[in-house]
């Protein structure tokens, strides 16, 4: 009888494997990577027959050239987290997710897409067809380490003591003093990234693109000038020249006190947590200069599914990815996990943390004065393809190869080329 008995249980332990369902998910950032996986733990263990691989591919070190192969070997993962600046390139290889949103909410494409900010759902894709569902909302803003502003006796915006933002001026005397009273190398931290520069540019009040998806970056007086503003701040060792050349670590600078400001956003707010419980430092969110104009421009990233064209799979990443959208489920455990931002209009959450909510009000402000063309000029795949020449050429400016009205040009030439290739 025990015999039997053993052999039935090992023959139900057998066929429950047989049954598993085993998807792969490309996340495209370390941090997202280990928030996503604590949600996935959550979701396996409600769905004990789903197996869920969650993949870091870095962000910086050739995240879509990665998922570009992928998709051309037909060796693709079954979900992927993809940012604004890839999201167009992916978009065609994704699901339409529309008839499961329609069964699982109710809800229409357009009612969908009306739940989410504005700024965000142009990503989504356009008429009947949803691409993929929001994940974290982002807004760029300048973290700093709060200690060593204070030794150097600065106030941020916003404080009681300073409540506007900095002019351009004062913000490098301020990355002067920082340098100085703090004995550090470096006083600020850039991420090796196109849709920074675009939101510092954007500070300028200047596109790269319009909404017709003309180039009008060389339209501007001030063009030049800013391209040179900003790789002053290397040349003049504000910012460490490595974070753009040879791929340190922005983020490692600034937490490990190499730096004292981070020019960053939004989605920094899960490490400066950790880190603060773990080390002590303390950190805060502070409005950028104002240029022309000042605001944070808005971003995010979402989750998708690509067609693999096994149904098994297929079916079973959609469910994930509808437990995802679900505000009070999946989506809510991520927002409280990551101390993430919504991007759903009216979703209030409390993330039982004093400061993280505080954060959420400076970036709020942050987000509301962003006009609406810094997503709008982005949401498409020009600018996507366009975001790995800007990077290539700021470089090459960084290390003196190319002057500010080179950059211009040659970025111009790489936007005719990619103009060419997509027929348009």
């Amino acid at each position: 009888m025990k015999k039997v008995f053993s052999f039935i249980i090992l023959t139900v332990f057998i066929v429950s494997i047989s049954l598993a369902v085993d998807l792969t998910m490309y996340v495209g950032d370390a941090t997202m990577g280990r928030n996503m996986s604590k949600v996935v733990e959550i979701y396996e263990k409600e769905n004990p027959g789903i197996n869920i691989d969650v993949v870091v591919l870095p962000y910086y070190g050739g995240f879509m050239q990665k998922v570009a192969l992928s998709i051309m070997s037909g060796e693709v993962p079954d979900l992927i987290q993809v940012t604004t600046a890839y999201i167009p390139q992916v978009a065609p290889y994704l699901i339409n997710l529309s008839p499961y949103i329609k069964e699982k909410y109710g809800l229409d494409p357009q009612e969908y897409k009306d739940s989410i900010y504005d700024v965000t759902n142009v990503y989504l894709g356009s008429g009947d067809v949803v691409h993929a569902v929001p994940l974290e909302f982002t807004i760029h803003g300048l973290w700093v380490n709060k200690e060593m502003f204070k030794k150097a006796g600065i106030s941020y915006p916003p404080s009681e003591e300073r409540e506007e933002p900095w002019t351009w001026d004062e913000f490098k005397s301020i990355l002067d003093n920082l340098k100085k009273t703090n004995k550090i190398p470096y006083a600020l931290s850039y991420d090796y990234s196109a849709d920074r520069f675009f939101s510092y540019l954007s500070l300028w009040n200047i596109k790269v693109l319009d909404e017709n998806l003309n180039f009008v970056l060389d339209t501007y007086e001030d063009s030049e000038k800013a391209i040179d503003e900003f790789l002053n701040l290397f040349r003049e060792n504000y910012i460490p020249k490595a974070e753009w050349l040879s791929g340190q670590a922005a983020d490692q600078d600034f937490y490990s006190g190499r730096t004292a400001a981070y020019w960053s956003g939004s989605w920094q707010a899960s490490n400066a947590i950790d880190i603060s419980k773990t080390t002590g430092k303390e950190y805060d969110v502070a409005f950028f200069p104002k240029i022309r104009d000042w605001f944070g421009i808005p971003g995010g990233s979402f989750l998708g599914a690509f067609q693999t064209g096994k149904s098994e799979k297929e079916n079973a990443a959609i469910d994930f990815i509808m437990w995802m959208a679900d505000k009070e489920e999946g989506y809510l455990s991520l927002m409280k996990t990551g101390y993430y931002l919504t991007a759903y209009e009216d979703h209030y959450i409390d993330y039982e943390n004093e400061q993280m909510n505080e954060w959420a009000q400076t970036f709020a402000k942050l987000g509301e004065r962003a006009p609406v063309w810094t997503a709008t000029s982005r949401a498409n795949e020009v600018w996507s393809r366009l975001t790995e020449p800007i990077r290539k050429q700021l470089s090459l400016g960084i290390a003196g190869n190319v002057t500010a009205k080179e950059i211009i040009t040659n970025i111009k030439i790489e936007y005719e080329r990619i103009m060419e290739d997509l027929g348009l």
